[in-house]
């Protein structure tokens, strides 16, 4: 019997319980993001070729998701270098503009704060960006966009520090909006 409440108390350190109370935080904002904030607008998923130039230039694909009325896109990206996967990283990008420039072409501009892992040099990749680009709808429902801009980025490992500051993505792709 004794055995039972060391394993029980020791289950539910502060640590643990900590934990457990950010994944439920996380799950309600999920839950509330996915069930109640995206029905209530369009939604639009899409895909991108890119490319980086600088020191560690690298081309792929990113995967991103945006919706209406909701100044945030979210991007997944795979990134490929010598015939390797170079890198996997998640972003976020801010839309502080939209300005319209002629009937459905707009220009657009804000920041992007990301991070990720470098698989051929072993690293964490910290990144903050700002991009300027164009978007417009030449059919309806499909957008086409693309965006340039500077990356700088700050790569960590078990025992070096890292700064990149000498790089340049490109992006061009397409998104299908839901409504």
């Amino acid at each position: 019997m004794h055995r039972n409440k060391k394993k029980f108390r020791f289950l539910f350190t502060k640590k643990m319980c900590y934990y457990l109370l950010m994944r439920l935080k996380v799950s309600v904002l999920l839950i509330f993001f996915f069930f109640v904030a995206i029905p209530l607008s369009a939604a639009g998923i899409g895909t991108a070729g890119h490319f980086e130039a600088g020191r560690d230039a690298a081309g792929g694909f990113t995967a991103d998701f945006e919706a209406d009325g909701f100044p945030f896109i979210f991007e997944g990206q795979l990134l490929f270098s010598e015939g390797r996967v170079k890198s996997l990283c998640g972003e976020i990008f801010f839309i502080a503009g939209n300005i319209n420039l002629y009937k459905a072409l707009n220009f657009f501009y804000g920041p992007e704060l990301g991070g990720g892992w470098d698989f051929l040099n072993e690293k964490v990749i910290i990144s903050n960006a700002i991009f300027a680009g164009l978007n417009g709808f030449f059919l309806p429902q499909t957008e086409f966009f693309i965006q340039a801009g500077w990356c700088p980025q700050i790569l960590l490992a078990k025992d070096a520090f890292d700064l990149n500051p000498f790089n340049f993505p490109l992006r061009a792709g397409l998104r299908f909006w839901t409504k």
